[in-house]
Parts: C-alpha cells; structure tokens; sequence
C-alpha cells in the first residue's frame, strides 16, 4: 500500500532539508506544507486507491475491497487554523460505511484522523477485524540509512517511568509495541520514527488496549502500524464503532529533538485543554491530607492543612480519596450516587463536604476533589442497587463501572455533576485504578462475533462522560490520574491534565529523606522525558529547599509536604512558589534536555527552555546527590544568536543575582558552577533588543 504516495513523503523531507541546509526559504512553514500535501495525497487523492489504514472484512483485507467501493469526500476548513477531509467509502454489497475524518493543521504541524464504521445495511455485517487505524508504508530516500525508534517508557509505577530511550531498526526487523491490562499508558502512546533526513511522531489516542509496530523490510521501506488490540466484530444494523484516534507529524532533517517542539507546538494549539481560550497551566496545589492523615482525614484535618497554607501563594487546595465514606480508600469505591449527602461520611465530615469546598473558596483557592467513579468495591451502593452496571465476574457487583452503559454513563455524569456544583469544584481529579481488560474480555466470552465490543463501548463512553462533564461546568478542568499516568493519551490530553504521572512517587508515604531525595530523582527525569510530547504534568514532591522544590515543579506543582509544624521553613516555601509564578512563561516554549536522562544520583539533570518569539528562555539545571562533579558545560544550547547581547541572570537560592551582559558565543557554551550537593541552578537570558 501506499507505495507512490509515501515515496513522495521520502522525497520532500530530502528536499526540505536541502533547502534548509542552502538557506533557502519554502513558501510557507516546511513541516506544515509537508504534512499538509501528506494528508492531500493520502486522503483527498481521488487517484489513489491506497489509504493510511486498513483492515480485514469478510476474511479479505481491504487493499483487496476497496477499489470497488463508493468513495466520497467532502473537504472544508472548520477555522483559519484547520482544514478537514472526510472520505466516505461505502461497500456496495453488504453498505459497510467507513469515514474517514481527517484534519490538517495549517498553523503548525500535524495530521490528525480517526476512523468510524457503520453498518448502513438491513442485516449484521460480516466479521470486521483487525482493524489498523494506522497502516503506513514509507519509502525513505536512502534505504541504506540508520533508522532508530525514540520511545518513553510508559507509566508502571517504576524509578524509570517516562524515560527515554531509543531502539535501532535493522534491516528486516519489527519493533511491537503492545499495552498490557487495558491501560493506555503503562506503553507510551508516542514515539518518534527517524530515518536520517527526516522523520514522523505518531501518537495514538486510545484509551484501552492499542497496539503499534514499526517495520523495516529487507528492501529498507518502513511500516508504520497502530490500532485497537482485540477485536473481531459483526455490526448491527445502524451500529457504528470508532477506531483509535492517530496524529502523525511528518519532520524533515536530522535532530529529532526539533521535531518534539514542532509536535509540543501542535499540542499546544490543538490537542491541550483550554478554559475561556486559555491553556491550563497545572495547579501550584498543597495536596493536604495525601500523605498524612488519609482514611484518618477528616472535617478538622483537612481545615488544618488550609488554615497553614494562607499567605503561601499556593492557587489550589487538593483533597485526595480519604475523603469518601463511610470506609475511605479504597474499600469506598462505589459509594457514589442520590443524595449525594450520602457519600459523605458523617462521622469524620460532620458539615459534608460543602463546608470544605466553602472555606476553600472563601481563601481564594480553587478546589481540587478526587473521585474514582470506574471501580465498584464489594458490598457499596452501586454494587448492591445497581450490579447491573457493573462488569463483575465475581457475580456480587463489584468490578469495573460500565460506562458503555448509556443509563450507567448518565446516572454516574448526574452524580459527578451535582458534586462538582455543590462543592464547588475546580479540578475534577478522576483515578483509575483497576486494570480493565479481563472486564471487557469477561464480556467479549459470552460472544466471540462481538470481541472488542465491550471495550469500544467503553472507551466511547470513557469521552462522552468527559464531554458532558465539560459542557455542563465551563469553568472545569480534570485531572487526569489512572493509578498514577497510566491513562495518558491525545485522547485524555484533549480533555485532561496529568496531575498524577507516576504513582512511584507513593513511596514518599514513609516521610523519609531518601525517598523524598529519590522522588526528586523521578521527577526531573519525569519532566525531561514526558515533556517531549506532553508539555505540562506533574506528580507528588515534598521539600521547599531550591533543589526539591525545582524538581517537583513543571509550570506547577503537587506539593505534598505538611506545612503545619511551627518550625516550617514558610518564607523559604514561599520564595519558592512565587519563583515558581515567575518563571511558568518559559515552560510554554521550545524544549531541550541537555543531558543525559538517567535515574543514577551521581548524574546532573539539565535541561531548557526556549521562547524564540520573544527570544528569551531558562536553563534549570540538578546537581544529584551523590555527583562527584562541580560543574555542568551547556554546549549545546539552542536558539542563541552568537553575534547578540544577552542579560544573563543566575539564580542559586530563590534570590536572584544581579544580571549580567554576555555575548551570545559565550552563553552557547555557558559553564554552571554549582559547590552545593544536592543543588541547582536557574539561568534565565533574554536577548537585548536592537541585537
């Protein structure tokens, strides 16, 4: 398949590079005109008979059907910043309707499509499977070349979680990519495929059980492949199903830390929630209770912690599981619904959790709440008026929370909305913590024409939920935790924030130095691996020295530590939120680690940030625990004009030095110093205007 269109693709990035390196100029941005003309000739070309996905009906695979069939496209741009193709293709015999809904970003990089099918038919379809969302060959230009996989690691709650590394692709080799328990994250859902002079970013938004694979034939062509791991189905008359939703970013040249700012840049302006227009910047949060009273919280508690946070900075309050009743975590999974007083244990929460969400309006702050709406424990009221909702193979309604259920779906978004509205929420904090696999493959048993059906339903009704929780509170935002990030995907990302992207940070539970000092560890690699793809998240962090606290933060922060003793070092905390506010605007631009991602305390973790409109930007830079080093060579920092003026200004403690003027030749190979260790270092440069 595909074979003209994506040796087109192999020769633009080569002549795009070429241009580039003459320092010549294309007509518009090279990375939009090139995705732009691979979405044209992939979905709009009338000629070609080939498409970037494929899938087998009626034992046929569909290279072999779909010459026949009626094909439609429709093409319209639904803003300035969008153009959108969909490609209706209809099977005359059986009136199985696939459409293709296909847009293209025209102010920054990115094809983006899901696929959707429909039986238009009077009687059950044919036997639909293995459906590939994604099915692209690439002819590359030099067949000959090394090609490497980049991936992260997934979320397993492990030291390395969202660590990068990268893969060799040999002559006749496939790299398999395949998520475990139904979780869309515990593999990342982005990788980046390089071929020397070019590339493409392929993410996948499914927030089930997907799989993706990258070949390299002996010939050197390339498929790249992604879809939906299990399913075998027969659709109803009138059924539609969706497949995985894919954005793939075509990049030319050779640095593919280039191609994440393009992808970030995409991310940015189409895929990242907003509120009233504006992106969502992660919470600077006190988490409370999280690691200290928890099932112990209560009314008198949870008031404590926000009593000790005045006058802090902080910008939201957040109250974790503990607060579900009557049992707390987790054995109070499941005690959801009408009046909703009746979640509210009483006995620790006397004046409900009104009261709570008042006073922490009253105080300014906006209200962070947990819920876990997706697992029914033994022996809760759903489990007990309402096993029908729930898949439970254990047959005593405990189990997984259908929410391919519609009255299910509606009853559990009438529950979350009325919370949200009488406590006032600002952050819907939704936790996942059951693998959800064995649920839908206890269903898909009962009917093997219909594998896969269980959890598309799910998934579907997984995003309805959301929409409607959205639509219905405007001034909403939800985190996005699934046993730490286990549910991070372009799916959940156009609707959430990871707020939890590890659970591994849990450890901090036992409130000792070396586990505090190792989350540290976590989260710099966290940052400086997610942030490839998915610009801000966050986790737990305790420690207001500059070390922990710059570690923890990433334009936000989970801030876990119990500020009530009196000895508190407050003003330091303080110095280092308002640090944090000042310099979240470099977080929104170009990002570049600068070192090596590893999780050894003997290493230093630094990496940049920077705004090439406004051509400024920030260094951050660790100095780890147990590193023999006493400096760090910067060289090779990005966007730095070498014949210009900067304003350079260091920053050991939260005080800034007084800033001094360098030349840009000499802040390209900028040396950091740093005697403290554990220690770190904020440089931030602005280029002086008329340079």
């Amino acid at each position: 398949m595909l074979k003209s269109t994506f040796a087109f693709v192999a020769v633009v990035c080569t002549a795009l590079s070429a241009a580039n390196g003459a320092g010549m100029t294309a007509p518009q941005d090279p990375a939009i005109n090139l995705n732009r003309q691979f979405a044209q000739q992939t979905f709009a070309d009338r000629a070609n008979a080939d498409l970037p996905f494929s899938f087998t009906y009626n034992g046929r695979p569909s290279s072999a059907l779909i010459q026949t069939w009626k094909r439609q496209l429709k093409s319209e741009p639904p803003d300035q910043d969008r153009l959108q193709y969909t490609l209706t293709l209809t099977d005359p015999d059986t009136a199985l309707e696939i459409k293709a809904v296909a847009t293209v970003y025209t102010d920054t990089p990115g094809v983006d499509w899901t696929l959707y099918f429909t039986n238009r038919g009077a009687k059950d379809t044919p036997i639909l499977e293995q459906i590939k969302a994604l099915d692209v060959p690439i002819a590359i230009a030099k067949p000959n070349a090394a090609v490497v996989l980049h991936r992260l690691n997934g979320s397993l709650c492990a030291a390395d979680d969202w660590i990068p590394f990268d893969q060799p692709l040999q002559l006749g080799q496939r790299i398999d990519m395949v998520t475990t328990g139904g979780r869309s994250s515990n593999i990342s859902p982005f990788f980046n495929l390089s071929w020397g002079d070019g590339g493409v970013i392929t993410a996948v938004g499914w927030s089930g059980q997907w799989t993706a694979g990258v070949e390299r034939a002996k010939d050197g062509k390339l498929v790249v492949q992604a879809g939906m791991s299990q399913m075998r189905v027969t659709l109803r008359p009138g059924e539609t199903i969706r497949t995985p939703r894919i954005l793939q970013l075509y990049w030319s040249g050779n640095d593919p830390l280039e191609s994440y700012n393009l992808f970030r840049k995409t991310m940015f302006a189409h895929i990242m929630v907003r509120l009233d227009g504006q992106l969502v910047l992660p919470p600077i949060a006190h988490m409370s209770t999280s690691f200290y009273e928890l099932n112990s919280s209560t009314e008198q508690n949870v008031l404590s912690h926000l009593e000790s946070i005045k006058g802090l900075g902080f910008d939201t309050f957040w109250l974790d599981a503990y607060w579900t009743g009557p049992n707390g975590f987790p054995a109070s999974m499941g005690n959801y619904g009408f009046p909703i007083e009746r979640v509210e244990p009483k006995d620790r929460f006397p004046h409900g959790m009104k009261a709570i969400g008042d006073a922490v309006e009253k105080e300014g702050l906006k209200f962070l709440v947990w819920f876990e709406p997706e697992r029914v424990a033994v022996g809760t009221l759903l489990a007990k008026e309402h096993p029908e909702w729930v898949l439970s193979p254990a047959g005593n309604g405990s189990g997984l929370y259908d929410l391919g259920n519609p009255e299910a779906r509606k009853y559990m978004t009438d529950y979350l909305n009325a919370a949200i509205k009488a406590y006032k929420v600002s952050c819907l904090r939704i936790d996942y913590n059951i693998d959800p696999l064995a649920f839908w493959q206890f269903v898909d048993a009962k009917n093997p024409s219909r594998v896969g059906m269980a959890e598309i339903r799910y998934v579907e009704g997984l995003y309805q939920m959301w929409d409607d929780i959205l639509k219905a509170n405007p001034n909403l935002y939800i985190d996005n935790c699934a046993s730490g990030g286990r549910r991070i995907d372009l799916e959940t990302m156009s609707r959430s924030l990871p707020l939890w992207r590890s659970d591994n940070t849990c450890d901090m539970l036992d409130l000792k130095p070396e586990t505090i000092a190792s989350a540290a560890i976590k989260n710099q690699l966290m940052s400086a691996g997610l942030n490839r793809y998915v610009p801000f998240s966050t986790v737990g962090q305790m420690g207001a020295t500059p070390y922990y606290f710059r570690s923890g933060f990433n334009a936000g922060i989970a801030f876990a530590e119990d500020i009530r003793p009196k000895d508190y070092p407050r003003e330091s905390l303080k110095q280092a939120i308002a640090e944090g506010k000042r310099l979240r605007k470099y977080y929104f631009g170009d990002f570049y680690p600068l070192s090596r991602v590893t999780v050894s305390p003997k290493d230093w973790c630094v990496t940049q940030y920077h705004r090439p409109q406004w051509q400024d930007g920030m260094i951050v830079a660790f100095r780890r625990p147990e590193s023999p080093y006493t400096s760090f060579a910067c060289d090779r920092l990005r966007g730095i004009d070498p014949a210009a003026d900067y304003e350079v200004t260091l920053s050991r403690t939260y005080t800034p030095l007084n800033p001094v003027r360098m030349k840009g030749s000499a802040l390209k190979v900028y040396k950091i110093e740093m005697d403290q260790c554990p220690g770190s270092v904020i440089v931030e440069y602005r280029k002086l205007k008329g340079q």
